[in-house]
């Protein structure tokens, strides 16, 4: 259900020594805490994710906003904002710079990767944050450890809400995390994700692994048209030599 909007009121994010005159945008005041982590392992695994994702999410009418600031009220009613991962909402062109959870129905599915920084914070402070504001799914994919260095194997968590609290869900069988709203299962494969549909088992490709393909498919076809040539040449040589005969 849409939360109404609400009148104009002074967010948390604007520094207290700006009293007249100040800026609405959640991107106007940034701190150095709440800056987004760009770059290393972080960066290339969002980037990653975003490549594999938009094609199949589109086809399902929905979409990832990456590293877009969410807008949300705390207990007492201040505009707070963070900024997930990535956000998955349905299909909209363009974009919205920020989503806002006073217009806005809280997200179906948010997804963090864990940095130096926000370790803690993405397991275990945004668990009980994102509940609180009515998401029902949350994964983190725990790639970085919390000295910094890339994990090996990386690590999936997966929680659901249900009724009002979070609950840890675990991999099916074959180690796969189910993610319905997107029609998918992930895993965690050393340091690599694979994402595969739930219905037909196709796995998806990033680009990478279709640019490689499509070279091996090149590269077999040229080598069936040099062996067809190559047979050719030997009929016409076996004809030469019966008409000697």
């Amino acid at each position: 259900m849409l939360k109404p909007q609400t009148a104009l009121d002074r967010p948390a994010w604007i520094p207290d020594h700006i009293q007249h005159g100040w800026d609405t945008d959640p991107y106007t005041y940034q701190t150095e805490e709440e800056s987004m982590p760009a770059g290393g392992l972080h960066g290339y695994l969002l980037a990653y994710l975003m490549e594999l994702l938009r094609a199949p999410l589109k086809q399902r009418n929905h979409m990832l906003l990456m590293d877009v600031f969410m807008l949300y009220r705390d207990p007492q009613g201040v505009k707070r904002r963070i900024a997930p991962g990535l956000l998955f909402m349905p299909y909209r062109s363009p974009p919205p710079s920020a989503y806002d959870l006073d217009v806005e129905q809280a997200p179906r599915c948010l997804i963090e990767i864990t940095s130096k920084e926000s370790h803690l914070k993405d397991l275990k402070n945004n668990v009980s944050l994102y509940s609180s504001l009515g998401v029902s799914t949350y994964l983190v994919i725990d790639a970085v450890t919390p000295t910094g260095q890339p994990r090996e194997p990386i690590e999936l968590h997966l929680w659901r809400l249900i009724g009002e609290r979070p609950r840890a869900q675990q991999a099916d069988r074959d180690g796969y995390f189910i993610l319905p709203e997107m029609g998918l299962k992930m895993i965690a494969e050393g340091q690599r994700i694979r994402l595969i549909n739930r219905v037909t088992g196709e796995a998806l490709c990033d680009t990478e692994t279709l640019s490689s393909a499509l070279e091996e498919a090149r590269q077999s076809s040229q080598a069936a048209e040099q062996r067809a040539r190559l047979a050719e040449m030997e009929v016409t040589r076996l004809k030469a030599l019966l008409k000697q005969q």
